[in-house]
């Protein structure tokens, strides 16, 4: 006995999306039968399910198969070569029965009572019932051992199709900002979830890639994070889990964006950056993410619109950048444009052999034009890896095994020359390292 489930036999509908494209399909079904069944029919499932990735419990599967020979136009006539069908002329008021030959150039058929050949004859074709093996769906095919079944069954999936990302929508005000953050979610799997749980995985899950066989792929409440946000996030492994708090309907080919976080009044600071061969400094917008800041939540990686207040109140674009996946405490340092009154001139104004060594001698010039004095970080970047700083008219701090970095103050309408001098080992022999 043969019995078909489908999505109102359904009793759950969990979905986890990863970052990547694909998702982890889990439902629950209650199976009923009459009498012994041998093979559950699975329908309503996704048309780019990984069919490596079943997994069913409450039933004890002996073989599984994905049919998704769907009933399309062609792959539909192919079925019935050698069968009789009926061409309808409805014009005509006619009907005729022919053996089917070929649908590979056109429609070639042969009279049931004379044998005559038929190329594209007037008229419908009008087809038996829908052939064994047929379906109009993707479908999940279980042989079980034959039983009577009466019992809830639960199967998981992956597919393709389904990715999130997230997207996010700075507002800066006087001193602080503001900022919203989105689940932006696009099903393109072949299939709808009505009312799912949904989870999102954030971080980079490794995928082993292979020529597929089948088709297809506690939030913490801060006092400023809004606490209606039915949204919870939570470590999961190695990665990031935000599980929503109320079911949603993911229509098939439909792109969603759900809110999942809302910080305001956190304070913030402008960065100004100069870097080799800068002709302007770069905007940089950064704030820490932190509780003590009104966040304090692991950020998964998206792309941060900035708007800002202008002087007559109104909130107008001021730039956009990628964001990483930024951890709780880190802060987050974005670049949102070029300072058009803040101007640098950098070169090389010594390099010269002693030996093994070699020695380099920087100097950058920043000008600010605005009418308040400001801070600059110049970061200077030494390609070489075995370096030491032998002079510097300003202090400098070691950011990393490459970058130097000078913070300076430049008063309104003034400028400032920063000159530096560093040693590089091109022997091999020694090893100065940076300070």
């Amino acid at each position: 006995m043969k019995i078909q489930s489908t999505q109102e036999e359904r009793k759950s509908l969990r979905l986890t999306v990863y970052n990547g494209g694909f998702g982890l399909v889990k439902e629950v079904r209650l199976l009923e039968s009459s009498g012994p069944v041998s093979e559950i029919q699975f329908m309503d499932i996704a048309e780019h399910i990984e069919a490596d990735s079943v997994m069913v419990r409450g039933l004890q599967v002996l073989e599984q198969n994905y049919d998704y020979d769907l009933a399309d136009g062609q792959k539909l006539l192919g079925k019935y070569i050698g069968q009789v069908v009926t061409v309808r002329n409805q014009e005509a008021g006619e009907e005729m029965a022919m053996r089917l030959l070929s649908t590979s150039d056109g429609i070639v058929g042969e009279r049931t009572y004379n044998g005559e050949i038929l190329i594209n004859p007037p008229g419908g074709l009008v087809l038996p019932a829908l052939p064994d093996g047929l379906f109009l769906r993707p479908s999940l095919i279980f042989q079980i051992a034959p039983m009577p079944l009466q019992q809830e069954v639960q199967v998981s999936y992956m597919t393709k199709g389904i990715e999130w990302e997230a997207s996010y929508v700075a507002e800066i005000a006087g001193k602080t900002v503001s900022l919203s953050g989105w689940i932006k979610l696009r099903n393109e799997t072949g299939t709808s979830f009505p009312d799912a749980a949904l989870k999102f995985i954030s971080g980079e899950v490794n995928r082993y890639e292979t020529p597929h066989l089948f088709r297809a792929s506690g939030f913490m409440q801060q006092k400023n994070m809004g606490a209606d946000l039915p949204i919870e996030e939570h470590g999961f492994a190695d990665y990031h889990a935000y599980t929503l708090e109320r079911p949603v309907t993911l229509l098939n080919g439909q792109l969603k964006q759900i809110n999942f976080m809302r910080m305001e009044g956190a304070s913030y600071k402008k960065a100004y950056v100069v870097e080799r061969n800068s002709r302007q400094a770069a905007v940089k917008l950064q704030f820490k993410n932190s509780s003590a800041n009104g966040l304090g939540i692991p950020l998964p990686k998206g792309l941060m619109k900035v708007f800002e207040q202008d002087v007559d109140g109104e909130l107008e674009f001021a730039g956009e950048d990628f964001l990483e996946h930024t951890p709780n405490g880190e802060t987050v340092s974005l670049k949102i444009g070029q300072a058009a009154d803040i101007l640098s001139e950098s070169r090389e104004a010594l390099r010269e052999r002693r030996g093994k060594l070699e020695v380099v001698t920087c100097i950058y010039e920043v000008k600010n034009k605005k009418q308040e004095g400001v801070k600059i970080d110049i970061d200077h970047e030494i390609f070489e890896p075995l370096w030491k700083m032998e002079s510097s008219s300003h202090d400098y701090e070691v950011k990393s095994s490459r970058i130097v970095e000078f913070r300076v103050w430049v008063g309104a309408e003034k400028s400032v020359a920063v000159e530096f001098t560093y040693v590089v080992d091109k022997g091999g022999e020694e090893n100065p390292g940076p300070l």
